[in-house]
C-alpha cells in the first residue's frame, strides 16, 4: 500500500539518487483512497508524486470523481471500457456512392429514401469548420469540393432538413478539414507523431463549446450543407421524381 511506497522511496530509491514518481490505486473507493494517499504523501514531503487510478473506469465515473467527489487524482487508466466501446459496442456505418469520375469530371450520384436522413449527399465534397472571433466552433459546413468560402462576406448557415432554420454569420474563419492522404496511389501526407495527434486533438476539442461536450443532454453541434450543395441535392431528387 501507500506506506510501503513511501518506505521504498526513502529506503531504496533515495539512496540511489532517485525519487518516487507516482503510485497507482486499482481497487476500492478511489475517491477516498486518493485523498488519503495524497495526505500521506504530502506529509512526507512527496508533493510531486502523482496518483493514477484504474478499475473499470469510464467517462461518467471519471467525471463524478473529479467534479462531485473531490478526488485527488492526477491520471486515469482507462482500459476495458475504452477498447470494448462498452456503451456503444457496435458502430453502424455504410459506404454510399456519391460521385463517378469520368475523365476529370465528377458526376454526382444520390440514393433517395423515404427517410430524409437516409437520402445521401451527392458529389465530391469538402468540409469547412466555421469559427467565431474567439476561435470557437460555430458549425461545420459540407460543400462541393471546389467551392470557395469568402470570409469577407456574411455567410448564411441553414439546416439542410429544415432550411427555414437559418443563421447569418459574420466575422468568421472557415478552415477546410479534408486534406489528401493519397494521390494516384502515392502517400502525399506527412504522418503526424502520436504527440502531434494528441496536441491537435486537444486544440480542436478546446474550440468546442462546453454545452456541446457535456456528457448529459449535450447541445447539438450543427453540420449544414452549403447552398450550392443543397441545390444540387434538391435538383437530383426532383430529377428522380420527374423520371418516374
Amino acid at each position: 500500500g501507500i506506506p510501503n511506497a513511501i518506505k521504498t522511496h526513502f529506503e531504496v530509491l533515495q539512496p540511489m539518487g532517485k525519487r518516487l514518481k507516482g503510485i497507482r490505486i486499482d481497487s476500492g473507493d478511489l475517491a477516498y483512497l486518493s485523498n488519503k494517499a495524497r495526505e500521506m504523501l504530502d506529509e512526507q514531503g512527496l508533493t510531486d508524486v502523482t496518483i493514477t487510478v484504474s478499475n473499470s473506469l469510464d467517462e461518467f465515473l471519471i467525471r463524478d470523481l473529479i467534479t462531485h467527489q473531490d478526488a485527488k487524482i492526477d491520471a486515469f487508466g482507462v482500459g476495458e471500457r475504452l477498447i470494448t466501446a462498452r456503451s456503444e459496442a457496435v458502430f453502424g456505418g455504410v459506404y454510399k456512392l456519391s460521385a463517378i469520375k469520368e475523365g476529370n469530371t465528377y458526376i454526382p450520384k444520390i440514393k433517395i429514401s423515404n427517410n430524409v436522413a437516409k437520402t445521401t449527399i451527392p458529389g465530391f465534397k469538402q468540409v469547412y469548420r466555421f469559427y467565431n472571433e474567439d476561435h470557437k466552433a460555430i458549425a461545420d459546413v459540407i460543400t462541393l469540393h471546389d467551392e470557395v468560402i469568402d470570409e469577407s462576406k456574411p455567410y448564411l448557415l441553414f439546416d439542410p432538413n429544415y432550411p427555414w432554420k437559418e443563421k447569418l454569420v459574420t466575422n468568421f474563419k472557415a478552415e477546410p478539414l479534408l486534406v489528401p492522404i493519397y494521390k494516384n496511389g502515392k502517400l502525399v501526407y506527412k504522418k503526424p507523431s502520436l504527440v502531434e495527434i494528441r496536441k491537435r486533438k486537444i486544440e480542436l476539442f478546446d474550440t468546442l463549446w462546453k454545452e456541446v461536450t457535456r456528457l448529459k443532454n449535450p447541445h447539438e453541434y450543427y453540420v449544414d450543407l452549403s447552398k450550392p450543395l443543397w441545390d444540387l441535392r434538391q435538383e437530383l431528387i426532383t430529377s428522380h421524381k420527374t423520371k418516374k
